[in-house]
């Protein structure tokens, strides 16, 4: 599957997930491989998302629009600058003249799809806020002792003014200093960096671990059996599975897009739009070799992770004929190539953009393959931990200035 970099404001449809009804699997596989990260992969955003509960607690409104109008406010001065992936908005709040709290707050204002999205689960993982849910979240341990960091008391006060409909002193600066290109501060990345890597439970030892690597694992150091110094014989299980487990699904859908293809030109030609399971075979026959290919060879990585959702895809795979096997991915998709009637068609996203469920995480995998591209967490947890570490953050180098 080719990897796409999108701009910040690209319209990427809702409907077009293509799942495959393997979401659990894909959440396992991703948690197992760098627990607790989620879709973070700058620091920013926690900083935004402490103050944001802080002051939702203090306003006793949920936490959600808080957040959405704080994440705006964010980029009102970013919005102008360079194309960069921290940005959002600049469409969408482009002439935008009224950036008061109680217009940011409203649905509609902001973006579809904020950064915040992708916060849910680390700052649950990394103590910062405790809850199921952005809008029902309250601080936790670490998101306290961030409050009581005097910069970020500072923030908090500045931003609750505002909120409270004042035009407090010091607002243009504190917008300024929590801009998504601003580095944050020293005191408050030593923070979040140890609340990323120290700790003795699981996942902490994970995240720790793989930092500790400082690049990789790569996917062709995931060929080999045996793992680096450092990372323990069960992460480099579920790293090796992960990855192989994303590739068998990958070119799975590689399959329905060539259906996708070859049904979107009968529709161009105004032909029938459909096809029977032997003419979808057929127009599939080189990707479900390929896929028969890859199944072969890395099969046994997935089913060595032992997760259920994957091991019951491969059985899938392995037993189902050509026929029979388009005839079931249009079934476990729906989206974009449905069953119906006996026959092959055209779901309601055909034809849309792309989307990737993981990338819809903030996952953008590097172009190289120092790092996995089927784990687009491992890029992320390197971008975060340089960043952390007070050197500039290669996510935003590799990608700056791409639209």
């Amino acid at each position: 599957m080719a990897w796409g970099i999108l701009s910040p404001d690209a319209v990427i449809s809702q409907r077009r997930q293509q799942n495959l009804e393997l979401g659990a699997a894909v959440r396992y596989f991703n948690d197992a491989a760098v627990p607790g990260l989620g879709g973070m992969w700058f620091a920013m955003p926690v900083v935004w998302s402490v103050v944001a509960v802080s002051i939702a607690e203090k306003l006793q409104q949920p936490a959600l629009p808080v957040g959405n109008a704080i994440e705006a406010l964010a980029m009102s001065q970013a919005k102008d600058g360079p194309i960069d992936r921290r940005v959002r908005g600049k469409r969408k709040l482009q002439g935008l003249t009224d950036w008061s709290f109680e217009k940011l707050r409203k649905r509609g204002t902001y973006v579809v799809q904020p950064i915040r999205m992708a916060m849910v689960q680390p700052l649950v993982a990394l103590g910062f806020a405790q809850g199921s849910r952005y809008g029902a979240f309250q601080l936790h341990t670490a998101g306290k002792r961030m409050l009581e960091l005097p910069i970020v008391e500072h923030y908090r006060d500045t931003l609750l003014a505002w909120a409270n409909g004042k035009n407090p002193r010091g607002l243009s600066e504190v917008i300024a200093a929590i801009s998504p290109t601003e580095d944050v501060r020293p005191e408050v990345r030593k923070l979040i960096l140890a609340r990323l890597i120290d700790g003795e439970d699981q996942a902490s030892t994970r995240r720790r671990n793989l930092v500790s690597l400082g690049t990789g694992p790569s996917s062709q150091q995931l060929e080999n059996t045996r793992p680096p110094p450092g990372v323990d014989d069960d992460h480099w299980r579920d790293l090796r599975g992960g990855a192989a487990f994303m590739e068998i699904r990958d070119a799975a859908l590689s399959v329905l897009d060539r259906l996708e293809q070859r049904l979107l030109k009968l529709r161009d030609d105004n032909e029938a739009v459909r096809l029977s399971e032997e003419q979808a075979a057929s127009a599939a026959e080189e990707e479900i070799e390929a896929l028969g290919r890859l199944t072969d060879r890395l099969g046994d990585r997935v089913r060595g992770a032992d997760e259920p959702v994957s091991k019951a895809f491969l059985a899938e795979l392995a037993s189902l004929d050509p026929p029979h096997l388009v005839r079931r991915l249009a079934e476990r998709d729906g989206t974009v190539i449905r069953w119906h009637g006996d026959q092959l068609r055209l779901g309601a996203a055909a034809g849309e953009l792309k989307r990737n469920d993981e990338l819809g995480e903030e996952g953008i995998p590097p172009k190289d393959d120092v790092f996995a591209p089927q784990l687009f967490r491992l890029y992320n947890l390197h971008c975060l931990a340089t960043e952390l570490s007070g050197k500039a953050n290669p996510g935003v180098t590799r990608h700056e200035g791409i639209a």
